[in-house]
């Protein structure tokens, strides 16, 4: 990997393992680094694979985001 010089002193930390991330990251509102956004968005991803089921009988699948929401699919 290029190494080059840039002067990191003025860059943001990542709340979670305080490594200094690229500011134009930080421009888009993001407050953590790449490595802890991925770790994030899997984790996310995972679980939402879990949170689905048929809406009819032969149906598509729907996202089910909560128990309430659990109770009335299929009806």
């Amino acid at each position: 990997m290029i190494d080059f010089d840039i002067d990191k002193s003025g860059w943001p930390e990542c709340v979670e393992c305080s490594q200094k991330y690229h500011p134009r990251r930080k421009d888009l509102g993001y407050k953590v680094c790449l490595e802890c956004g991925d770790k994030k968005a899997q984790k996310a991803i995972s679980h939402k694979k879990k949170c689905s089921a048929p809406l009819f009988n032969k149906g598509g699948y729907q996202y089910v985001g909560s128990k309430e929401a659990a109770k009335w699919i299929g009806r």
